[in-house]
């Protein structure tokens, strides 16, 4: 059995901007690495026994607190890096609303018929995710039980949980995944069991 913890990095200045961040590599917001400071401070297991994350900065410096808690390094994978949003990276959605409304009306309503320039597809996208995931699976399995922390993105997280619940991609905006989100869900001979998608409660205040 493997269990992965799927999070998503902390808000970044273009989250706040609204804009398309895609495989441009933004840092974290002084508020996103309040959330990364909070998440390893009241992250919901003792124990973990490995630490992946995309090898974008934002992904990264969220991981990073993660690896000082539990004294593990980061290991960084682009299986796990963001969707490239090509000629909309940087964009702005009040921008691409004005400009380009058919075309982001696909976006939310249609990803997997969107086509953009120089862009990776979402079905593309899921596709490296996956066989990322399983490929980190794989190491793992042959260890017996192991607790495995993956940090990636809002779009991505989003396509690997479609792709293990198997929900088709036109649906994939249904599914939330706020900053720092923690989603849970363990693997079994390939099998996959949900237990939890994008828990915020370390940000809670008590």
């Amino acid at each position: 059995m493997v269990e992965i913890v799927l999070i998503r990095h902390g808000l970044t200045l273009w989250n706040l901007e609204g804009r398309i961040q895609g495989i441009s590599d933004t840092e974290l917001a002084p508020e996103g690495l309040k959330q990364a400071e909070l998440l390893a401070e009241n992250f919901p297991f003792d124990k973990v026994n490995a630490i992946y994350s995309s090898d974008l900065s934002r992904a990264k410096n969220t991981a990073q607190f993660l690896s000082d808690k539990f004294n593990l390094p980061v290991q960084t994978t682009a299986g796990l890096r963001e969707i490239d949003f090509g000629e909309w990276e940087g964009k702005r959605f009040v921008e691409l609303k004005k400009n380009h409304s058919d075309r982001l009306k696909i976006f939310f309503t249609s990803p997997d018929k969107l086509i953009l320039d120089r862009a990776e597809t979402f079905q593309k996208a899921q596709e490296r995710a996956m066989n990322e995931l399983r490929r980190i699976i794989s190491i793992h399995e042959s260890e017996g039980e192991n607790r495995v922390i993956c940090v990636a993105h809002g779009t991505i997280s989003r396509l690997i949980l479609c792709g293990i619940l198997e929900i088709p991609l036109k649906n994939l905006w249904r599914l939330n995944q706020f900053n720092t989100a923690v989603n849970v869900f363990r693997v079994d001979d390939g099998n996959f069991t949900v237990k939890l998608i994008n828990s915020t409660a370390h940000l809670v205040s008590e």
